[in-house]
């Protein structure tokens, strides 16, 4: 196995229009060795056969519809490489962003996590994008990971169908992770009809505390145990981003 394998999982239910542009957004990362896992969550469209006629050799999982976290951890379960980055179907990565994740995780090797800021679009009818500003938040798309890190965390709590990113970003602040922020954009979430959490993050949030609350109560988790960092820091800081304000690029 290669020393600079990166594994790209990418879950996707009933996204096919979108994984010629997250495909191209891999691929122009120009990294030498990369394994490109596609986990299809019970899609029904013509994912399939889009990834037949694209031809990249990438690994197609296809699972009984169970959610994200299900796909994503039947993503690591096959993954072979020990960093391992993450890419929603309907997202994109800026060029250089495995470039620049994986060099912070060389240059600081006691960091289990390496994040970039993000933005979100809109694509416009004439090709343009309109662009929130720059912000930090527990988005997967954004980070580049230790494999040992999402083991020692346990993965993705598969009760959760949507926070899990969140939840998983919770468990590694309450593990005293290290986490190296690199100050520049390197994640793009398109916004569009389809989105799944689109006007729920308030019950994402509150399932990511109850879960939180269950960890506490059992003894898993010591709410007032040193950590290195701060929780407002580690998790993100959206003072950037305007949910109504999008700026054309």
């Amino acid at each position: 196995m290669c020393s600079d394998l990166i594994s790209v999982i990418v879950p996707v239910h009933n996204g096919a229009q979108f994984y010629q542009s997250a495909l191209d957004s891999i691929l122009q990362q120009g990294w030498p060795h990369l394994e490109v896992i596609i986990v299809d969550d019970g899609s029904t469209d013509d994912l399939p056969e889009r990834v037949r006629l694209l031809g990249y050799p990438v690994h197609y999982l296809k699972q009984a519809q169970q959610g994200p976290a299900a796909a994503r951890n039947l993503g690591l379960q096959r993954a072979s490489a020990e960093m391992i980055a993450f890419l929603d179907i309907d997202d994109l990565w800026v060029e250089g962003h495995l470039q620049r994740l994986s060099a912070a995780l060389r240059d600081d090797p006691d960091a289990g996590i390496a994040q970039g800021l993000m933005r979100q679009f809109v694509l416009l009818p004439d090709g343009r994008r309109a662009m929130s500003g720059r912000y930090r938040m527990p988005y997967l798309g954004s980070c580049l990971f230790r494999r040992p890190i999402l083991e020692q965390c346990g993965g993705f709590d598969e009760r959760m169908k949507m926070g899990e990113d969140y939840d998983l970003m919770f468990r590694c602040w309450e593990k005293d992770v290290a986490k190296h922020c690199v100050d520049e954009v390197s994640f793009l979430y398109r916004r569009h009809a389809g989105n799944m959490t689109r006007g729920k993050n308030q019950q994402a949030n509150m399932a990511v505390l109850l879960r939180r609350i269950e960890r506490i109560r059992s003894g898993i988790v010591a709410p007032t145990a040193p950590r290195r960092f701060q929780f407002d820091s580690y998790i993100g800081d959206i003072r950037n981003f305007s949910d109504s304000k999008l700026e054309l690029a």
